[in-house]
């Protein structure tokens, strides 16, 4: 978890279940999905507002407002696929973390029945995890402006898929130490986007200063996480 506040609520990172990773192929076994620890329902503006706005749309046993403020935040335009496309950001509150050379790709939820009523789509991401073990958000992206985006507790939000550079590795997901060495190399990638958009050029060096080892098994002294 990016942050222990309130980590209860949020559900573990986890592999698809079996029937679904079916659906994918040989995709599926490498495929992790991230899922939505609270129910929301989210209201765009009228395109003719400006500048757009995101409303929570109060439920019962939904997210708080206070809650809702935590975890939003309105990309601004300048990083948006175009005017029309207005997008919004909420945290995952999750970082993956690995040793071996792993490239990470943040995709849509697109196997999941909840994404098909989705009123616009995740924005896709790629990203050289091993050295750069960013907190993940999910940028939702909206097309049809006049219908709300509901995601209920549940939900895939995003779906991860690790590439390594052996082919037949697959991921082992286990809760990580939160060990100096790891805080350290965080904090020195984190928000790095707010001083400029292209960070790719900071890859080679986060690189250089990351030390051989940021990786280790946190024992908890609870059960294995078995998904249910």
């Amino acid at each position: 978890m990016q942050s222990p506040q309130a980590a209860l609520a949020f559900l573990p990172p986890e592999p698809l279940p079996p029937a679904v990773a079916a659906l994918a192929g040989g995709l599926g076994a490498r495929l992790i999905q991230a899922r939505a620890g609270f129910d929301l329902r989210v209201r765009i503006s009228p395109p003719a507002v400006r500048p757009v706005r995101f409303m929570r749309v109060a439920e019962p046993g939904g997210l708080s407002e206070a809650g809702f403020q935590g975890l939003a935040t309105h990309v601004l335009p300048a990083a948006q696929r175009g005017p029309d496309h207005p997008a919004l950001q909420l945290s995952l509150n999750l970082h993956l973390v690995t040793d071996r050379p792993c490239t990470l790709s943040l995709l849509p939820p697109f196997l999941a029945e909840s994404f098909r009523g989705w009123p616009g789509t995740l924005t896709c991401g790629r990203f050289p995890l091993t050295h750069w073990p960013r907190a993940l958000n999910a940028v939702l992206e909206w097309q049809d402006r006049d219908r709300d985006w509901v995601i209920r507790r549940g939900d895939p939000l995003a779906y991860l898929l690790p590439e390594f550079d052996d082919p037949a590795l697959l991921p082992e997901l286990f809760e990580a130490a939160d060990t100096p060495a790891l805080a350290r190399h965080v904090r020195m990638v984190d928000n790095v986007s707010s001083f400029g958009r292209n960070v790719g050029p900071m890859f080679a060096e986060a690189a250089r200063r990351r030390p051989p080892r940021l990786l280790a098994r946190r024992d908890t002294g609870a059960p294995p996480w078995d998904g249910a």
